[in-house]
């Protein structure tokens, strides 16, 4: 999504993406934060739905995300928490940190926001540039899977939201033979069943193949280690919906 897009839904975030997840990719990044020799960084960190887990932890992870209405929810909960939370308002292309980082996260496909074969080089060169030698770099995707057009809105899910509901409805075209373009419609209902407010967002997209993430993260310099399936769930890809690739800054 753009950071428009989640500085409008940034109030229902739990009820809405939060819980779209079906893995648990959460239990997966606490345990290589926990393993990792030195200070972490999560890329588009969010409202905190990794970061205050791996927080909690002990682990020493810094998080930044591009849209302000989201770290405001994020400083929110840290504050009701009692939480130290260190992050920043920056965009992931123009990674700008005074130090480097034994691990560097991009959870939960945030790498598809990424559109271009420049703007995917020049967030990959900004990341080796951020991690120790021998620091790794860890990234996940959906699968690409053929893309059922809809014409019109079709109903995700209607779920509880304060003393009503969250609708959201949804239809996706191929804009191209890399892109899809997603958008979506937010109902905020009362008990009665009233829409008490509507928001549509959209948001561009571009499905990454293992294949182009490995070749990608090689041509910023970067050594290609491990790779999982549906977070370490699946051992083969057949059927799969997520990748995840590891690959490592050279140590010298």
């Amino acid at each position: 999504m753009t950071t428009e897009t989640y500085d409008r839904i940034a109030r229902f975030y739990d009820a809405d993406m939060a819980r779209n997840m079906p893995f648990d990719d959460i239990g997966f990044y606490v345990r290589l934060g926990t393993h990792a020799a030195g200070p972490v960084l999560e890329l588009g960190c969010g409202n905190g739905r990794i970061l205050f887990a791996l927080l909690r932890t002990g682990c020493d992870v810094t998080g930044i995300d591009s849209s302000a209405a989201m770290l405001q929810e994020l400083r929110s909960k840290a504050t009701a928490g009692g939480i130290a939370a260190p992050v920043a308002l920056m965009d992931i292309r123009d990674l700008a940190l005074p130090q480097r980082f034994a691990l560097i996260l991009c959870p939960y496909s945030l790498v598809t926001y990424v559109t271009t074969d420049r703007d995917l080089a020049r967030l990959l060169h900004n990341v080796r540039e951020h991690l120790q030698p021998g620091g790794r770099f860890v990234v996940d995707a959906f699968v690409p899977r053929p893309v059922a057009t809809h014409a019109e809105f079709q109903l995700d899910y209607r779920r509880p939201l304060g003393n009503g509901k969250l609708a959201r409805w949804k239809r996706i075209r191929v804009i191209d033979n890399e892109l899809n373009l997603i958008e979506r419609r937010y109902q905020v209902v009362d008990g009665e069943g009233n829409v008490l407010e509507e928001i549509d967002v959209a948001e561009t997209i571009r499905p990454c193949t293992s294949a182009l993430l490995r070749d990608a993260v090689r041509a910023a310099g970067l050594v290609p280690e491990r790779e999982w399936w549906d977070y370490g769930t699946q051992a083969r890809a057949e059927d799969a919906r997520f990748y995840t690739l590891s690959a490592r800054r050279p140590a010298s």
